[in-house]
């Protein structure tokens, strides 16, 4: 059920009517081929994140290419829907299209889990090209009824806290933000995980209800988390985030021939448009945490290294195991990401 989902009914009415007025049918659809499409499009966090980037570019490469015959509404920073809704929001007729994290709910999204599992991937592109690649190939039942518009992921994670971690006592007892794999590394790393969203970490943060948390480092700047940390320990964890953006299958399916040949022509590029652009903006987010905010950059003791590296190297055999009674071959699943990332690496 979505959270507080009697202040969608109006807006729900609202797009019903503008959907008639556009030429749609009542399930979506278009009456006639060349008569105006306005979709409606909906992500949790702030327009400069680099997701949101994604959608902005998204929505302008598909009116230019139809001609104007599309238009996209965008609504960031969760003032649609929030993280966790916006799938079902997609399927109930909230909104058109919806992107949000599987990584938040591995439960629900076992077959994606699998990008958190530590496996050496050293940059967003590298880890999105195989994400979308296993999509694609697997089509996993997770995403049955939706129409896949692209998916991403971030670089892997690092601690980013208000004191600085560089050894297991450091660490030991600190409550720290997580998703997905990284959750049972803190656990083994004898921290306390709790979960959230990225949206709500900045309040976490100054309400002293986390001290840090583990993420991406572009985060630093686009949720001007920078000011609410001290440091960043250069070590990095597993693939810290994925992003999927669907749209439901039966208002994909309705859709002009023209318009889907553009929504696939553009899967792969949003793809390599947001992980180019996170590889981009990582060094740009760490200069901003240093200069504006006097965030350190602090190295792992040796020791300390060693034990995370055991610990980081037993995860894949946990995703097998975790994923054994699952729809899927999680070994089968978790070889041919290695198989893909290997090759997209030395792209």
């Amino acid at each position: 059920m979505l959270k507080n989902s009697h202040r969608y009914m109006g807006f729900a009415a609202l797009v019903a009517g503008a959907l008639v007025l556009t030429g749609c049918t009542a399930e979506g659809g278009q009456a006639a081929g060349d008569e105006p499409i306005t979709l409606s499009y909906a992500f949790f966090a702030p327009a400069a994140s680099f997701p949101a980037v994604q959608m902005e570019e998204w929505a302008n490469q598909i009116s230019e290419r139809t001609d104007g015959q599309v238009e996209v509404e965008l609504f960031v920073g969760g003032t649609l829907l929030s993280s966790g809704d916006i799938f079902d929001g997609v399927t109930e007729g909230v909104v058109d299209i919806g992107m949000d994290s599987p990584a938040y709910d591995t439960g629900r999204f076992p077959f994606s889990s699998v990008m958190n599992v530590p496996i050496g991937m050293d940059s967003a592109e590298t880890s999105s090209r195989t994400f979308l690649s296993l999509l694609e190939e697997y089509e996993p039942e997770e995403f049955d009824g939706y129409e896949i518009i692209t998916a991403f992921t971030t670089e892997a994670s690092y601690l980013q806290t208000k004191t600085p971690i560089q050894s297991e006592a450091d660490i030991a007892g600190m409550s720290l933000r997580a998703a997905g794999a990284n959750v049972p590394v803190l656990e083994e790393l004898r921290a306390a995980p709790i979960g959230m969203s990225m949206a709500e970490v900045s309040e976490a943060l100054n309400t002293g209800v986390i001290q840090g948390y583990m993420s991406s480092r572009e985060v630093m700047k686009d949720f001007g988390l920078a000011e609410s940390i001290r440091s960043v320990t250069n070590y990095p964890f597993g693939t810290s985030n994925s992003f999927v953006a669907v749209m439901d299958k039966a208002r994909y399916d309705a859709l002009p021939e023209s318009v889907k040949t553009v929504i696939a022509e553009l899967r792969e590029e949003m793809m390599l448009f947001a992980s180019q652009g996170h590889d981009e903006s990582i060094q740009a987010a760490i200069d901003f945490a240093k200069d504006e905010h006097g965030v350190e950059i602090v190295e792992v003791e040796e020791a300390a290294r060693a034990k995370w590296d055991k610990i980081l190297n037993g995860q894949a055999d946990q995703w097998v195991k975790t994923n054994g009674d699952s729809y899927f071959d999680a070994e089968g699943v978790l070889a041919r990401m290695r198989e893909l990332a290997a090759e997209n690496a030395a792209r």
